[in-house]
């Protein structure tokens, strides 16, 4: 596609992303167009809050800058209304400077009072023509360009399919640690090599394996690799629903969490499959839970018995399933 025609495409990209990963887009796009450290996905939930926000780090001054993210339809103007709010957002959060990016475009109002308060406006054709330009998202081949798949792969999620695909049953069975491993991705910038240093005891493949456990759920995204020091850096970050899930956790509210986590449990599929069959008999022994999901999934013999226990805890987790003893061995059964 010439320049043109990638950048029209970019747009109907836009349109089909869910709003929450149009977020997530935004801040992949940001972190390769800006000198930051920490750029971080917010839980702010309100209308106008702030849905990105990160430490701009140069070499005369350092700032902290929020950012407010609208996908919008075209035609679906922003107006000075929104504007407004997002000012207010800023200042009540002491952030030095302030972008909105949307998908769509502005009304005149709104760019008036965007110069007025110093607030920085993208709409989307300067976001597209931005990673053209950059080859965020984009590769070009001569004068020719196409999507970069591994960087649109990154805001995928889990999809219903025939079979559960292998990498969508997760091997991690401690919520402890998962909280541990979304404070890391927090703290640092998601690199596999930023979270083991930051948890001795997270080496690359349990940086994997609770990569996958927090994706399943929601909690986290897969970024692309990005090019430091010469280098390409693959990271993790976390999702809205991530950062207010680890949120309510260090406020001391268990109850909103553990309310949380039980949504993201129910919407991963292997659960929702074999939820359905404890429904369907009434209970389930762990060896029918192992022929459920050698049925249900991809996996090799082998990987069902080592990921059987993770899915038992996940289960157990849903306030409806109990574990019980069964002679020498367990049963779940529908409360």
């Amino acid at each position: 596609m010439d320049a043109v025609s990638i950048r029209g495409h970019l747009r109907d990209q836009m349109y089909d992303t869910a709003p929450e990963m149009f977020e997530i887009l935004c801040k992949m796009v940001l972190a390769r167009r800006l000198n930051t450290g920490a750029l971080r996905v917010t839980a702010f939930r309100q209308d106008e809050g702030i849905d990105i926000e990160g430490l701009l780090d140069e070499d005369v001054f350092t700032a902290l800058f929020g950012v407010q993210v609208k996908r919008y339809e075209e035609g679906n103007t922003v107006g000075n209304n929104y504007i407004q709010r997002f000012s207010g957002a800023l200042t009540q959060g002491n952030y030095q400077a302030g972008t909105y990016i949307t998908s769509s475009s502005f009304t005149v109002p709104a760019v008036e009072a965007a110069e007025d308060l110093q607030i920085h406006l993208v709409d989307g054709e300067r976001l597209v023509t931005t990673m053209v330009q950059h080859q965020i998202g984009v590769t070009k081949i001569q004068d020719s360009y196409e999507l970069a798949d591994e960087f649109w792969e990154a805001l995928e999620e889990p999809a219903q399919q025939d079979t559960v695909p292998s990498n969508e049953v997760p091997l991690a069975n401690s919520f402890a640690t998962l909280r541990l491993f979304l404070k890391a991705i927090k703290d640092t910038d998601g690199s596999k090599r930023a979270i083991h240093g930051k948890v001795a005891d997270f080496d690359s493949r349990h940086a994997d394996l609770y990569g996958t456990a927090g994706w399943l759920l929601g909690f986290v995204h897969k970024d692309t690799p990005k090019q430091v020091n010469g280098r390409e850096v693959r990271r993790w970050g976390l999702t809205k629903a991530g950062t207010r899930y680890l949120g309510l956790h260090e406020r001391g509210d268990q109850e909103a969490a553990e309310k949380l986590l039980i949504d993201a449990i129910r919407g991963v599929e292997i659960i929702q499959r074999v939820y359905e069959a404890i429904e369907h008999s009434g209970e389930l022994n762990y060896a029918e839970l192992r022929a459920e999901m050698s049925a249900e999934t991809e996996l090799a013999e082998s990987s069902v018995s080592r990921r059987s226990s993770t899915v038992a805890q996940w289960l157990t987790t849903l306030p409806e399933v109990e574990e019980i003893s069964d002679g020498q061995t367990k049963k779940f059964v529908r409360k």
